[in-house]
């Protein structure tokens, strides 16, 4: 295979609610479309799942744009390869820049798929010799929201049958918002992202340990394994989780007993996979992470939660609930489930708006 044109279509996607972390408040989401052409005129998409802002990481959306094309394109355009690991290997000659190589990772994973004629899922699972399920359980991520808000939304997600509901805090003073909940309605499976907002103090572990949670995330921004001492509750690292080797260093310091996997962030489905491959040599946890993502990034991050070494429902809610509309076919849920697409490739269409103004743009050559 080989790679011979490349399109770039930023997409200003708006929430319905706006979404509020420890980070910052979003009310819009900027996604990019990737899309790769092979020798034979065939397409494959990714998308470009950076922030506009540098809150989150020193990668943008405008930034990751540029090096794209400036820097990524020349490296693949015309490489022939036989698998996407075959084609990742010539990104390594360039350091950082990990969502940008993700959307591109993407986009040639979906690529392969439809030459193979098979779902995303299935090349994904064949690549590390596993299993993958038809229906993904899902979890839903709920922003800071005051005490009557956030009791209303988790009993609407409750309804709505997700597997897991993960709340964000901000502060040690914000957990016992947290506990208030607790105490007005039971849930089965709840988690905590601190977004690495929390500070140690002698009564801290005791305080979340109270709150019965399934594991917390990111609690402090300096993990240590001395931090949380005599703590029941799973710590799970995932802003701290950049690389495969990142996560193999944390589990063996033992700063986390559970690593979330956001293939944006630690560079593409390839990788991800490889941290599939080292949860089964090591041993911690692992589960699917989320980012806001539009249609093709969610199908993509469900086909990769498809893999039966997932052991916690991830944030793949239907992108229904977030944006006043997507730019895709959607994906719904059902009681929790999400189906996995049988089609080929990454299992969603572009909207005809969208194919439209695709079609539009100038190639890259």
């Amino acid at each position: 295979m080989r790679l011979t044109g490349l399109k770039l279509l930023p997409i200003r996607l708006h929430l319905k609610h706006p979404f509020v972390s420890a980070h910052e408040t979003l009310s819009e989401r900027l996604v990019t479309l990737v899309a790769v052409r092979d020798e034979d005129g065939n397409w494959g998409y990714g998308e470009l799942e950076a922030f506009t802002t540098l809150f989150y990481t020193n990668e943008t959306q405008a930034i990751e744009q540029m090096v794209l094309q400036r820097y990524l394109w020349p490296v693949v355009r015309n490489q022939q390869f036989t698998t996407p690991p075959d084609l990742y290997a010539h990104l390594q000659v360039l350091k950082g820049h990990h969502f940008a190589k993700a959307a591109l990772d993407m986009a040639v994973w979906d690529l392969y798929a439809k030459q193979q004629q098979l779902p995303l899922a299935a090349v994904l699972a064949r690549q590390v010799h596993a299993q993958w399920q038809d229906y993904v359980p899902v979890g839903v991520s709920l922003g800071l929201q005051d005490d009557e808000p956030l009791l209303a939304a988790v009993q609407k997600a409750q309804q709505q049958g997700y597997r897991r509901i993960k709340l964000k805090v901000k502060g040690n003073a914000d957990l016992q918002r947290i506990a208030r909940l607790r105490q007005r309605t039971s849930i089965k499976s709840l988690t905590v992202d601190a977004n690495q907002s929390l500070q140690w103090t002698k009564d801290l572990a005791a305080t979340i340990d109270r709150l019965q949670l399934t594991f917390i995330e990111d609690p402090v921004s300096h993990p240590t394994a001395e931090g949380p001492q005599h703590m029941h509750t799973p710590i799970c690292l995932d802003e701290p989780i950049t690389s495969v080797d990142q996560a193999k260093y944390a589990w063996r310091l033992q700063l986390g007993q559970i690593m979330s996997v956001k293939q944006a962030v630690i560079g593409g489905l390839t990788p991800a996979l490889e941290l599939v491959m080292a949860h089964r040599q090591l041993g911690f946890e692992i589960w699917c992470g989320g980012m806001l993502e539009g249609g093709i990034g969610r199908a993509a991050n469900l086909a990769l939660a498809s893999l039966t070494d997932f052991a916690y429902p991830g944030d793949l809610a239907a992108t229904e609930r977030y944006y006043q509309k997507d730019y895709t076919t959607p994906l719904h849920v059902t009681q929790g489930l999400m189906p996995v697409s049988h089609g080929v490739g990454v299992g969603v269409d572009l909207l005809p708006m969208y194919q439209k103004l695709l079609d539009q743009q100038k190639t890259i050559c």
